[in-house]
């Protein structure tokens, strides 16, 4: 058999296989930058990620000592991603500063607002909106009319000027305090519990960062039997009335399909979008210590009821 018979023969396989190859060639290279591993959101967020993106993708973990600056700055430059996840604000300043000419996905960083954003810049808020919470919190708890909450200004003052403006026109009056530094947390709560109907602690890591302190915070608020209305599922062993949790796991899963349409070239309206899951729990057996009266037609719309 000559060569040509053989070349004959072989062609059509070859032909066969090409589309694989081009595919293969085609495969955009895609980063998932994760601030610590370590922690179980983030944790969550990036297995579900990769579960949903369903393609290889290259991981770099900040907290591992082989990723400094320096490290992902050349790796970033070597390899071109087509697109950066990020999760977290470490993991986001990072892709902005060497990848911002790419399409960067971002997802769990507390007030989005405040970073730095590009035209290419796409995302999951890490909040659910305010709005939302605000009608949640009047549909189980009509008689509460005034909230106080205790935030800093560097995490969390666009988010608080916009829930407050949003209280407003819904008849509720929002009583702030901000702190510069965590010993503060105490006694700003303690000033705001003499004249406030609920308070409302939001996710901000100068605040939200001793055990201890959290605990007397509650302890204060049962005190003077004023409910605590807050966003994470661990503030129920606190003592917390209402909670509306995230779904971290949809957040993850939302995030990939997010750059999954931006890799097939569709155009994403909303660039940064509002989580798509969220769980409710409320404390009835809390609400009933501190005579709160409530809406019992209103149970029908948590998800976890602790009596």
């Amino acid at each position: 058999m000559n060569f040509r018979t053989i070349i004959r023969l072989l062609m059509p396989c070859f032909l066969l296989l090409l589309p694989a190859v081009l595919t293969a060639e085609k495969e955009p290279k895609v980063w998932l930058v994760n601030s610590d591993a370590r922690v179980e959101k983030y944790k969550i967020a990036q297995e579900e990620f990769k579960r949903t993106f369903a393609r290889p993708v290259f991981e770099v973990n900040l907290n591992e000592k082989r990723w400094d600056i320096t490290a992902v700055e050349e790796a970033l430059y070597d390899e071109s991603p087509n697109l950066v996840y990020c999760i977290g604000s470490k993991a986001y300043l990072v892709a902005n500063k060497f990848a911002a000419e790419k399409p960067v996905v971002f997802s769990s960083i507390i007030n989005w607002q405040r970073l730095p954003l590009t035209k290419k810049t796409y995302g999951v808020s890490n909040e659910l909106p305010s709005e939302m919470q605000l009608t949640l919190f009047r549909y189980v708890f009509p008689q509460v009319k005034k909230i106080g909450i205790v935030y800093s200004e560097q995490y969390n003052k666009q988010w608080f000027e916009k829930t407050r403006e949003e209280a407003r026109k819904m008849g509720v009056e929002i009583i702030g305090k901000t702190v510069s530094k965590n010993t503060d947390f105490l006694p700003s709560v303690k000033v705001l519990l003499s004249n406030i109907d609920a308070v409302w602690l939001i996710s901000d890591p100068l605040i939200i960062s001793d055990k201890k302190m959290l605990t007397e915070v509650f302890k204060a608020c049962d005190n003077k039997k004023v409910p605590v209305f807050t966003y994470q599922d661990v503030f129920t062993e606190y003592g917390a009335v209402l909670i509306i949790s995230v779904d971290d796991a949809t957040i993850g899963r939302q995030s990939a399909r997010m750059s999954i349409e931006l890799l097939a070239g569709g155009k994403i309206e909303e660039q940064v979008q509002y989580p798509a899951g969220s769980h409710i729990i409320l404390n009835l057996k809390k609400a009933k210590e501190f005579g709160l009266p409530y809406n019992e037609q209103a149970l029908g719309v948590i998800n976890q009821i602790v009596k």
